[in-house]
């Protein structure tokens, strides 16, 4: 690669005589401005030049560079949103990125102080089970125009201090710059990059210093490597998968209703590549040359409308034509290629539900090959190993991949110094018996894991109809995989002790998480996560949720006809016993579910004392809000013993039934509405006394007197209901009402209480399709089960929640 990577010297500015402030240590000057706010800090920068220079450090410090929508009025076109009758909107207009760049690249000052840089498209993530699947992320008329990509070189010459570089469902062009320019040595820098993390993007194609990467003495330096829900074979989908309807991301191609993960849908501009067949003979789909007119088009009147507010930015690409590089794909194995030049440096490695295979192929050429590889590489210093597939089968291991067995194993024998595993449960083991060799070795392994791994995540596949108590299946393949999870709990997990942290996801049979839960009795756990279809820890419903349905006369679900009763006199026996077990208690594991008590006894006898933080996430058979059935107490009442407990985060069904429509949608608009322009979120700290308890009448449900001719009423029945029912102060009450008896007096008197995050799952049903997304509702109780503050409800992608898991994810 022959790019010129020369920084041009600013002009050299004039000293103005330092102010008092300035004569303060740095030290205590950043201290001050890092407790500011960000409105705060750009009012600051205004102030004077000293405030400037110490607010930029902050206001620069994150950048994120992200499209947007823009409507141009068209009498002759329809524009797809519904509501918009003559337009046309360039789904993915590149202005507010050509701002931010602009700076960078003329702005050397400013752009030293960039530490971590984000590039995202503006529509939320594919879903991960009705679109991930079908989804290619080389949509080539996207950021199309060269002169964006000469403003992104120019300003990654002046990036010098980027550390951490994330690329969240990147636009294929600036996604295959960004990687190639910072995975160039010859980059000016003063840090090199030492994260890297690409999410719903495309990695093959930005390769130009593929001799580079072939060279030995490469190495990209990276100490932390995520990828995570996208492909690792060539884009183009193949004439085999055209059977399939695949489709990418593009400006001016057809219309097509996806996934806004806020409980509904969006229309957006999609290129479809479709078996003829699928599709109906009167729908005509654009060729690529009228694609990238279409572009060429969109991005004509966006710089029409740069040059008119000012010139400066077209003068600027100009007259500084960086010599861009021909980027050429280079090997599909892209993601490889990274880890294994990676080798030297790397301490985290997360694979994260990666399509290893084309939608409704079972083709594992590349799995394997990708997976073989892996493990012959070595890493000196790696501390965290995770891989995850529990979301669809695109993203399954081939046969006959183990963690501690066939190709994996010497892999796990030479990396001693992993702490955090993640890896599916029923892949550790094989279920056939292995050689004394290969048994006493992974014995080892598991030896040395025993005092070092602090951190387990497992999973295993979502199954739609929910989890099962326990795992009677007969078919082969069933009783393989239950051998393959059974040998991992007696195996490997009951011979931990460090274990602080573990997390369960995906279709574990119930006594098998209460036997894992078991096994680590010895290890002070802090942290468990428990997630699934079915709410983990009992069934709240009754048997094919028919206590659900006395509140719900309407609900169909598959799922509700998996449901099991539970055993609700042998619960009532038994869920107020102690929670005292000696410590030298021996373990041995035991399947079935039979007369007991409920699970989270289970877990509070063996960790009550040391948990921090549960989770436990599954929406069928979960308890109802404000409507708790009688088998709800005896299946919470345990989470009194966790005197530790610091975060609770938990499902709740919520009853979104009036007059027999569903109003899913309404509720979800009614909390956007309470969001204050000016943040992310509404958050209320509440008055100085609980509201008193409800009467034994809701108010809001105005039951109607049979014989009633004399008078209509003039009100609407259902705003007063969403008013008293469904807005944020109103559910935060609620929450608080249901779960603060069952938490712990002394968690509870704790400053700042116990936060409890209820979780609920809405969406818009249709006749074809329902959209579900979760949203959240932060709370705190304190003591007599007061709310102290709530945030929210907020969905999974809503923009601080969005921030908040990016920038706090663990072993990242």
């Amino acid at each position: 690669m022959n790019t010129s990577w020369a920084v041009a010297t600013p002009p050299a500015r004039e000293e103005e005589p330092a102010s008092a402030i300035e004569s303060l240590p740095n030290e205590l000057l950043q201290l001050v401005f890092g407790f500011l706010p960000s409105a705060a800090l750009r009012e600051a920068a205004l102030v004077s030049t000293c405030f400037h220079r110490h607010a930029t450090d902050f206001l620069w410090q994150h950048v994120n560079l992200m499209d947007k929508p823009h409507f141009y009025e068209n009498e002759n076109f329809m524009d797809i949103v519904p509501d918009r009758s003559t337009g046309e909107t360039d789904q993915h207009d590149d202005t507010p990125i050509i701002f931010k760049l602009s700076i960078l690249a003329t702005n050397p000052t400013i752009a030293s102080k960039v530490q971590v840089l984000t590039h995202r498209c503006h529509l939320p993530t594919p879903n991960i089970f009705s679109e991930l699947p079908h989804m290619h992320f080389d949509s080539e008329n996207l950021s199309q125009d060269n002169r964006i990509h000469t403003l992104l070189w120019l300003a990654i010459r002046n990036l010098t201090n980027v550390h951490t570089l994330r690329i969240v469902y990147g636009h294929y062009n600036l996604t295959r710059i960004l990687l190639a320019a910072f995975l160039d040595k010859r980059r000016p820098q003063r840090v090199p990059l030492r994260k890297l993390w690409v999410e719903s993007s495309c990695l093959s194609g930005f390769e130009t210093n593929y001799n580079d990467l072939l060279s030995p003495e490469y190495a990209t330096g990276l100490e932390s490597v995520r990828i995570r829900r996208l492909r690792v074979e060539l884009e183009t989908p193949s004439e085999r998968s055209k059977a399939q309807f695949e489709y990418r991301l593009a400006r001016g191609g057809r219309s097509l209703a996806m996934h806004n993960a806020a409980g509904g849908f969006l229309h957006t501009t999609v290129d479809i590549h479709a078996f003829p067949a699928r599709l109906p003979a009167t729908v005509v789909l654009p060729t690529p040359a009228e694609l990238r007119a279409k572009a060429d088009a969109y991005d004509t009147l966006i710089w029409d409308r740069l040059n008119f507010d000012g010139p400066e930015i077209q003068h600027f690409v100009d007259s500084n034509q960086f010599p861009c590089p021909n980027l050429k794909s280079g090997p599909s194995n892209s993601m490889m290629n990274i880890i294994g030049k990676s080798w030297s440096t790397l301490t985290s490695l997360n694979l994260d539900w990666i399509l290893w295979r084309q939608h409704g192929s079972t083709d594992d050429t590349q799995a394997i090959s990708d997976l073989r590889q892996l493990s012959q590489l070595r890493f000196p210093n790696l501390r965290s190993f995770q891989l995850r597939n529990a979301v669809v089968d695109e993203t399954g291991l081939p046969d006959g991949v183990f963690l501690l067995e066939d190709m994996f194993l010497t892999f796990m024998e030479v990396h001693t110094k992993i702490q955090c595993l993640a890896w599916p449960l029923d892949r550790v083991y094989s279920h056939v018996k292995p050689s004394s060799d290969v048994l006493i070795r992974a014995r080892a392994v598991v030896a040395h894991l025993r005092n070092v791994l602090v951190e387990l995540r497992l999973d295993s596949f979502y199954s739609g109809n929910g989890e099962m108590n326990t795992d009677e299946g007969r078919e082969p393949h069933e009783r393989e995989e239950r051998v393959r999870r059974r040998r991992f709990i007696s195996e490997f997990a009951a011979h931990m002790r460090k274990i602080e942290q573990l997390k369960l996801e995906g279709g574990i049979p119930r006594d098998e998480k209460r036997e894992l839960v078991r096994a680590l009795h010895q290890c002070q756990l802090k942290k468990l996560v428990l997630i699934g279809v079915t709410f983990p820890i009992g069934n709240t419903w009754g048997a094919r949720g028919i206590d659900l349905k006395q509140h719900d006369p309407n609900h169909v679900s598959d799922a509700t006809y998996q449901l099991e009763e539970e055993d609700f006199d042998g619960i009532l026996a038994s869920y107020k016993n102690g929670t005292v077990i000696s410590n030298d208690c021996s373990f041995e594991p035991y399947y079935g579910w039979r007369a007991e008590a409920p699970f989270m006894q289970c877990i509070a006898l063996h960790h009550a004392s040391t948990i921090e933080e549960l989770k436990l996430c599954g929406y069928n058979g979960s308890p109802i809000l404000s409507y708790l059935t009688p088998i709800t107490t005896p299946l919470l009442y345990p989470l009194r013993h966790f005197d530790n407990l610091k975060q609770l985060v938990i499902s709740f069904w919520l009853l979104t039934t009036f007059e027999d429509q569903y109003r899913d949608a309404e509720i979800i608009q009614s909390w956007m509405d309470t969001r204050s322009p000016a943040s992310t979120a509404l958050v209320v700290v509440t008055p100085p006394a609980t509201p008193p308890i409800a009467p034994p009448v809701d108010p809001a449900m105005m039951p109607r007197a049979r014989n009633q001719t004399s008078r209509q009423q003039n009100f609407n029945r259902w705003a007063v209901t969403l008013k008293t029912r469904f807005t944020p102060s109103a559910l935060a009450y609620r929450v608080a009402e249901d779960i603060a008896p069952h938490l712990s007096e002394v968690a509870k008197a704790r400053p700042g209480g116990v936060r409890v995050r209820a979780s609920f799952c809405l969406g818009t049903r249709e006749e074809s399709r329902s959209a579900n997304d979760i949203f959240d509702l932060d709370i705190r109780i304190g003591r007599q089960g007061k709310v102290l503050e709530f945030i929210g409800p907020r969905e999974e992608a809503e923009k601080g929640r969005f921030w908040q898991k990016l920038e706090r994810r663990r072993w990242f």
